[in-house]
Order: C-alpha cells, then sequence, then structure tokens
C-alpha cells in the first residue's frame, strides 16, 4: 500500500478531475465565465499526469516493462510542462524574479524622473514617465478617460479622485427643503 502511494494518489487526482469537469458542464454560471486556459487546461493536465504515471504502473507491474523509456519520457514531459504552465507553481519563479527585477529598475527610473503633479491640488504624486506609459496601455486597450476641458483622469491623485467622487455624489443627492 505504500509503496503504491502516488497510484492511489492518481486515482484520487482523476476522480477529482472528473468531479471538476462534471461541475463546469452542468453548472451554466460557470461554464459562462470560464477560459480554455483557465480552467479547462490545468485539469487536462493533472489528468494527464495521472494517467501517464498509472500508465507506468502498469508496464512495469503486468507488462513486464513494455515501452516503459516511452512512457517515462511521456511522463516526464507531461509533469515538466505542467510544472512550467501553473501559475505559480514550482518553476513560475523563473518568470516572475526576472519581472519582479524589471518592476524595481522602473520604479527607481520613476523616482529620479520628474513627478506628476495633480491637476487639482497641484500636489506631485507619480512619476511622469508612469502617467505616460498608463494613459498609453489604457488608449491601446481602449478606454478613454480624456477629460471634456482638456486634460487627462490619469492626472489627478488618488486622494483628489475620492474626493470628487464625494463632491459628484453629493451634488446628485436629492435636497431636502428648508
Amino acid at each position: 500500500m505504500l509503496f503504491h502511494g502516488l497510484v492511489w494518489a492518481s486515482f484520487f487526482v482523476i476522480a477529482g478531475v472528473m468531479l471538476a469537469f462534471r461541475r463546469r458542464m452542468v453548472d451554466h454560471g460557470a461554464a459562462a465565465t470560464q477560459q480554455f486556459t483557465e480552467d479547462i487546461l490545468p485539469l487536462l493536465l493533472l489528468f494527464s499526469v495521472s494517467v501517464t504515471g498509472l500508465m507506468l504502473t502498469a508496464s512495469y507491474t503486468w507488462l513486464k516493462g513494455y515501452a516503459f523509456s516511452f512512457l517515462a519520457i511521456l511522463h516526464a514531459v507531461t509533469v515538466i510542462f505542467t510544472l512550467l504552465w501553473l501559475p505559480f507553481g514550482k518553476f513560475f519563479h523563473i518568470f516572475q524574479r526576472p519581472a519582479q527585477l524589471g518592476v524595481s529598475f522602473y520604479k527607481d527610473v520613476g523616482a529620479r524622473s520628474p513627478q506628476q503633479p495633480c491637476a487639482r491640488c497641484g500636489e506631485p504624486f507619480a512619476s511622469q514617465l508612469w502617467i505616460g506609459d498608463l494613459e498609453q496601455v489604457e488608449q491601446q486597450l481602449g478606454f478613454d478617460y480624456r477629460l471634456p476641458g482638456g486634460g487627462h483622469y490619469q492626472h489627478v491623485c488618488p486622494r483628489c479622485r475620492r474626493a470628487l467622487f464625494g463632491l459628484a455624489q453629493g451634488h446628485l443627492a436629492p435636497r431636502a427643503e428648508v
């Protein structure tokens, strides 16, 4: 029983994958929002790792090692692909660490570059480099936050945005007759 712990674990993983697939087929609310790479692919990867592991056990237990070397390579490839693909998995730090380094370099450059003053209060709140990049990305995504009187919504600091939001709500509130 202890020697075949991974075999038993594979059966449990396959059962769990089947339950998850059933939920995705029955729950129409979940089906409407699911994406292949976010919902289906992880289940397929877990299923393939479990099945190839069971095939290895079947090969050396019942088939006297027939096709064991091919199955071992197939299982290794599925495991490696799963570990590399799964976000925040074992090897995600290979991609995460350089990205974190890039973010810290970007912040250092932004801290040394000119700061964006708030269009409402005049206080600097972020680097002009960051605000310019943010405006460019928003435009590429199809968002237009230009203000009718000129300027851009990104030129308003977060504190003033909250104040403007409160002022706008207060202006729309029904007034009591006195």
